[in-house]
């Protein structure tokens, strides 16, 4: 295995690594997945302009942190009051937008076994960036299996110093198709969260009929009535009902089998319309791609919540089958 490194613009890399039938392209801005092929064929939405892969402020398949969701400006979680970054409306969004995580510049190193290359990504956000106390050292590991077909993220995090915590990861999945609308879903989850006209996360409820998925669903009707909410689209952040965490989702080119022990996930459909060209298909308009987001469970206030000393490990696996 020789990867392909390129520097872009003396800030970040992007590392292309083919494993079997599949090619990744990483990206050392936001540990990020650029561009993901099997036989040549993008998977996930990609990105004809790299430029604008590092500046959209749609977080094109990059890692979410330091805390992925949308939390208040003027927050409080274990008798600790922060002031976080404002990116709108008095929400801090996925860390900071801009200046979080998902924008970095992260350190990385490759390592190859005998069943798998692990893409290593390191950074230590200073202590107190957008109003994010304490230090922490977190790591983004990608592995690359050798004997099947996928990869998994661990998401791991040293404690040094008491901090809030949640990462997730922002692909957006697109299986060769011009919209994700005949694509089914099925997973267990039988409670959501409920936001308020800001977006921010109130309460916990059941799931909504229309947001079931324990049975293989077709996501056509399911967006459709999400169109009539809120911000025209689904972004809701779902509950799983079981410790370990299996998520299906399949159109009639290809099976993903997504597992996870994060204990929640949310779902956002990208059909915001921005004039931003893909390789995938020139057709690609309305509701281009899905991200499927493991997390933690922002009203969980514990759970994201570590004490110096504490270990935060979490992983999400995808298995690509072609049918």
């Amino acid at each position: 295995m020789e990867p392909i490194i390129e520097r872009f613009y003396n800030d970040f890399d992007f590392i292309k690594i083919k494993v079997n039938d599949f090619e990744y392209v990483f990206s050392s801005c936001g540990a990020s997945l650029y561009s993901l092929r099997k036989n040549n064929v993008p998977l996930i939405l990609e990105l004809e302009d790299k430029k604008i892969f590092l500046s959209s402020p749609q977080f094109f398949n990059k890692t979410l942190g330091m805390v992925a969701g949308r939390l208040p400006v003027n927050y409080e979680n274990n008798g600790v009051r922060y002031h976080l970054k404002d990116t709108g409306n008095n929400i801090c969004l996925h860390g900071g937008v801009f200046t979080s995580l998902s924008f970095k510049a992260w350190k990385y190193k490759i390592k190859e076994s005998k069943n798998k290359i692990d893409v290593i990504f390191t950074i230590s956000p200073r202590k107190g960036e957008n109003g994010f106390t304490g230090k922490v050292k977190i790591y983004n590991i990608y592995s690359l299996y050798k004997n099947k077909p996928g990869f998994k993220i661990i998401q791991k995090a040293n404690i040094k110093e008491d901090s809030l915590l949640s990462l997730s990861n922002h692909i957006y999945w697109n299986l060769n198709t011009i919209n994700i609308n005949d694509y089914s879903l099925k997973f267990n989850a039988s409670k959501i969260g409920k936001v308020n006209d800001d977006l921010l996360m109130v309460d916990t409820i059941k799931t909504p009929d229309y947001l079931i998925f324990n049975r293989k669903s077709k996501l056509k009707f399911r967006l459709d009535q999400a169109a009539k909410l809120l911000i025209g689209t689904i972004d809701n952040t779902f509950i799983f009902d079981d410790k370990i965490n299996k998520v299906l989702m399949e159109n009639e080119k290809y099976l993903v089998k997504l597992k996870t022990d994060y204990p929640a996930m949310n779902i956002y459909c990208d059909s915001s319309l921005t004039p931003v060209q893909f390789v995938n298909n020139p057709n690609l308009k309305e509701r281009r791609g899905i991200a499927l987001e493991p997390q933690l469970y922002l009203l969980d206030k514990d759970s994201i919540f570590y004490k110096k000393g504490q270990k935060y490990n979490h992983y999400i696996e995808y298995i690509i089958l072609e049918k």
